[in-house]
């Protein structure tokens, strides 16, 4: 047996506990199959348990549950035999991980659930397994019903546990299982909090980042207004003078726009300004009821959702256009007129290829304090984050090196990193 350095994270970890299940039977492929109490990977590292030992039937349940969960039934078939390998020596890892985090949790005191952590992870697991039976239950092969609609919920209840618990035991799996490598998952957080608590990030940090990524974007508008437009962008940051534009679009006929474009893409600028001159005109009279509505005191907002044409576009901005000075995403005369209103509460109107507009000046664009903070918060969760987890893969591989697993390759049907690293170097 040889050492295999081992990669994985906390992570992976933590992703191999998740309850993902999905229906198909399984058949263990792989042509060497030890005796289940073999054992597969163990310390070098003298004076320890020998619960610190792997034996097969810890792996095989695992790599059935895989298979199973992938709908693979056979994992010696042409095209999924070298994914099969892969997740075989994912797991062993994964269980080495274990058994090394499981002892590291005693060493620091952290082994054991608390009463309200136990509670917690119980919740969860019951939750998922609630989800499990209800799939499996309204699934299930009824006979000669139809479908599952006739069958009585507490059938459906019944057969799903059933179902599930089959499913279940086809990979030598209970439901304790599954509840304990919830478990596990808690335990390696607590172990990943022990061994990274001295690991600190100042908010000064996650301030420095949001502060370099403000100057960024005000660097891109003054290079490219059009690029900082086309992004996300306005919500870290809107230059001096930006503004909020709600509008009633009086709009034109699709034919009429259509032959608008159809002359601008023409180069007949003349005869679309006088096609959207006349159109404008005839719109006038509904302009002017809307307009007067407003003088009565209507609030615009109910206008705007009886009268406008452009009803999409301002459920998807409620609180109006954005608009920065020097914008290109709207039209000249609505840019124009936008920047034309000298007060919050001003309304203008505008003619466009699209229509009419009856604009509102509603509010001065600002990213608020509060929003500013919480962008900052999360930039410095990531970072706290991204440390621990950093510093916890390093302490995970110390503890690696400290216990120097060896794992019987053959027994898992995996090649030695030392014969792989010969072939990649051959060929």
């Amino acid at each position: 047996m040889k050492r295999i350095r081992i990669l994985h994270t906390a992570a992976a970890i933590s992703a191999a506990c998740a309850v993902m299940l999905s229906g198909c039977s399984v058949k263990f492929g792989t042509n060497v199959k030890p005796d289940d109490n073999a054992v597969v990977a163990q310390p070098t590292k003298s004076g320890v348990s020998e619960d610190m030992k792997i034996k097969y039937i810890e792996f095989s349940k695992e790599y059935k549950y895989y298979l199973k969960t992938q709908s693979i039934p056979d994992d010696t078939a042409e095209g999924v035999a070298e994914q099969c390998a892969e997740q075989r020596e994912t797991i062993i890892n994964y269980l080495i991980n274990e058994k090394i985090i499981m002892a590291k949790a005693e060493e620091l005191g952290v082994s054991v659930l608390s009463e309200e952590e136990m509670d917690a992870v119980e919740e969860e697991f019951g939750e998922l397994v609630e989800e499990q039976v209800e799939y499996f239950g309204e699934n299930a092969d009824y006979g000669t019903a139809a479908d599952s609609s006739s069958i009585s919920d507490e059938e459906k209840k019944k057969r799903g546990n059933e179902e599930f618990d089959a499913y279940l035991a086809d990979c030598g799996l209970d439901r304790d299982d599954l509840l304990m490598w919830q478990v596990s998952a808690k335990i390696t957080e607590k172990v990943k909090e022990a061994a990274t608590k001295d690991v600190t990030t100042e908010y000064s940090e996650a301030q420095a980042k949001f502060d370099s990524y403000v100057e960024s974007i005000k660097q891109l508008y003054a290079d490219n207004v059009s690029e900082y437009e086309s992004g996300s962008y306005s919500a870290f940051w809107v230059p001096e003078g930006a503004r909020r534009i709600k509008h009633i679009l009086v709009g034109f006929s699709d034919t009429l726009t259509d032959e608008i474009t159809a002359c601008r893409d023409n180069g007949d600028d003349a005869g679309a300004d006088r096609l959207r001159s006349q159109a404008a005109e005839d719109l006038q009279e509904k302009v002017d009821e809307i307009m007067g509505r407003i003088d009565e005191g209507v609030p615009f907002d109910d206008l705007l959702t009886l009268y406008s044409a452009d009803l999409t576009g301002s459920s998807l901005y409620p609180d109006g256009y954005l608009l920065v000075p020097g914008g290109t995403s709207f039209m000249a005369e609505f840019q124009q007129a936008a920047f034309d209103m000298s007060e919050i509460g001003d309304i203008t109107t505008c003619v466009t290829d699209y229509g009419v507009h009856i604009m509102l000046y509603a509010s001065d664009a600002v990213v608020t304090d509060e929003e500013i903070k919480s962008y900052v918060d999360y930039i410095y969760e990531t970072l706290d984050e991204g440390k621990k987890d950093n510093a916890f893969s390093e302490k995970l591989a110390e503890w690696q090196a400290e216990y120097s697993y060896d794992i019987d390759y053959d027994a898992l049907d995996l090649t030695p990193p030392d014969e792989a690293s010969d072939t990649s170097d051959a060929a």
